[in-house]
This record gives C-alpha cells, structure tokens and sequence, in this order.
C-alpha cells in the first residue's frame, strides 16, 4: 500500500511539472581526480575548467598513500595528479598510466617536464631553497646545498621530516647529481647542524626563524608569497631572506607536480581537463594561484615570485640555474635515500 502511495505522488509530480526527468538527456559525466595536491591548489582551477567546458570535476584529495591507493584500484580515476612528479614516474612504471596524444602539450609544454611517450607532464615547479634569517645571516655566507653540512651552521638549522616526499625527492635528486658518497655526507651533516626535531610544514620552519630558534631552513619558494598574502603569517615572511643555492655551477633543485591519465578509459573528456592543465589559461591560473613556475614556455611567473632572488648574481626575473635531474634516475633512488636517512636517525633529535 505504501509502495503505491510513494509511485502514485511521483507521478503526480511528474504531471505537475509537465515533464518526465527520465526523459531529459545526461548531463556529461564528471571527470574522477585523485590528487595529493591540497584542495585549494586545484579547486579554482577545476571551476575554471568546468565553466569554459560544462564538465564538471569530481576529486578526491588525500595527503599520503596516493601510489597504493591506485595500486589497489588502477581504474578509480581518470586522472591523477601529484605534488611530488617522482610519484607519477613511479606509477608510469608500474603501468598505472596511459599516454596522452596531445600536439598541445607536445607543442606548449618545455621539453624537459615531459614523460616519457606522452605519458604525463609536469605542470609546474618549484624550487626548495635556502630560506635564511635577514637579522643573522648574510647572503653572502650562504653559497650551496653541501655548505649547510659545514660546522659553522651547527644548532642553526630546521627541517620538516626527512622522509617527507618534498625532502625525499630532494635527497633522491642529490644522489643522482652528486653520487651516494657525497649526498650520505650532507645528510649526516645537515642532521648533525639541525637545530631541533624535523617536524611540521615548510611554513613551521619560517615560524622557528621568526622565532629566533635556527638561522636557516630548507623550504620550497612558493611559501614566501603565500605567507606574505596571510595576515597572521607576513611577519614570518618580512623577516626572512630567500636564497637560490648552487648558482655558480650546478643550480638549485626543483620540486615537480605532474598530471596524468590512468588506464581508465570510460571518460574521453579526462583527455580536455589535462589539456586544460597544459594550457596558457591553465598554467596562468595554476601559477598565480600557486606561486609555482610555469612549464608551458609561453607563461611567464607571478610577479610576485619573479621578485625573489633579485639581487643575487644569476637570477633575474624568477629565472635561476636549475640542476636538473631527469624523474626517472630519481625515483629510482628513492629507496638508497631513505636507506640513509635511517643510518643517520634523521628524524632524531
């Protein structure tokens, strides 16, 4: 009796409103992301693309285990997109990704920050840099990544955790760039400088500069503007000086986020939102939102970013040496890192 009641004022609704809801057609079908970006990163940038497109985009954000959670279910998502590239060289690898045929990322999109056989391109990067304390440190005693194993800087130094995936890829790049000998003597000597437990944010780092408990921490670039645009957190900023490492030979380390499809094959608008992402709309809003570096040659940095390092020899307009190291060697040293990082207790005060 109550089932007839329930299809009775349905389809009395259905009159009312002169029409069947059955009978109108679909909508597109959203777009599945999985992503261990952070929700404000992407979302502006999702609502972009769904206004110029009418696809909407559906995304589950999460802080760590985004490789196994694919590995259990290969096909959840569409796409993929991670903070750290050498996540998703490790799941090209794995054969979690299908390659792209896209003559604009191909067209548009530095040589360099592209995968292998279109399988995925890095969206933008970041550099992780020496962030010092204006008040106790010159510039000008500041010169490379090696140097803050030297003694002078023991007690001075913070670090968020060194199997932090930021640290990791740093460390991972360094083995590759300086070999295993000399990268184990700079993490030994980088944890026997620290001036406290590796723990927290980039962001908490600045915090213990401002706070006069160390002279100098390892942080990515983009959390000097940001912190500049937060009330609470400008002073963190005001007072700390940003310096680009290893600018007479080598140059500075970049930190890289990447997108790419899955084997999913359900959704062929998955291909426009990457294409998006690649795109000179895209990478503007990505890098302004962000501070990050484009990767698309025609987009220039934020202001805001491009004015960091200015008055350091070889940095003009944002623009520094970069040691580059290609993603694949990296990953694979990901292991030996972290190998290392337990030999020395890095995470030990």
């Amino acid at each position: 009796m109550i089932s007839l009641l329930v299809a009775g004022l349905a389809m009395f609704a259905v009159v009312a409103h002169g029409h069947v809801n059955a009978a109108e057609p679909a909508g597109p079908t959203p777009i599945r992301v999985l992503s261990d970006r952070t929700e404000s990163h992407l979302k502006p940038l999702f609502e972009a693309f769904t206004k110029q497109t009418g696809i909407p985009v559906e995304a589950v954000y999460m802080d760590k285990g985004l490789i196994d959670r694919v590995a259990g279910n290969p096909t959840e998502a569409d796409v993929l997109i991670t903070k750290d590239a050498e996540l998703m060289e490790i799941a090209r690898e794995k054969g979690f990704l299908r390659p792209h045929d896209s003559s604009l990322i191909r067209q548009e999109i530095d040589k360099r920050f592209q995968g292998p056989g279109g399988s995925y391109f890095v969206d933008a990067y970041r550099a992780r840099l020496i962030f010092y304390a204006r008040d106790r440190v010159k510039p000008e005693q500041l010169s490379t990544y090696a140097d803050l194993a030297a003694p002078r800087w023991k007690g001075r130094i913070c670090i968020r955790s060194g199997y932090h995936d930021y640290n990791v890829a740093l460390f991972s790049q360094m083995n590759v760039a300086y070999g295993p000998e000399k990268t184990r003597a700079l993490i030994r000597g980088l944890h026997d400088n620290l001036a406290r437990e590796p723990k927290g944010n980039d962001r908490e780092q600045a915090k213990m500069i401002h706070a006069g408990k160390c002279d100098l921490a390892l942080m990515n670039v983009y959390y000097h503007p940001i912190m500049m645009d937060n009330p609470e957190q400008r002073p963190w900023a005001e007072g700390i000086g940003v310096f680009y490492p290893d600018q007479r030979q080598g140059g500075a380390f970049i930190m890289r986020s990447a997108v790419g499809m899955t084997q999913a094959k359900r959704n062929r608008d998955a291909a426009r939102l990457v294409e998006f992402m690649a795109s000179r709309e895209g990478q503007f809003i990505m890098t302004n939102l962000t501070y990050q570096f484009p990767t698309n040659t025609h987009v220039a940095p934020s202001a805001k970013i491009a004015t960091l390092g200015a008055d350091q020899p070889g940095v003009k307009d944002g623009r520094f040496r970069i040691n580059f190291v290609d993603l694949t060697p990296a990953a694979q040293q990901r292991e030996a890192v972290v190998k290392v990082l337990n030999e020395v207790r890095f995470d030990k005060p």
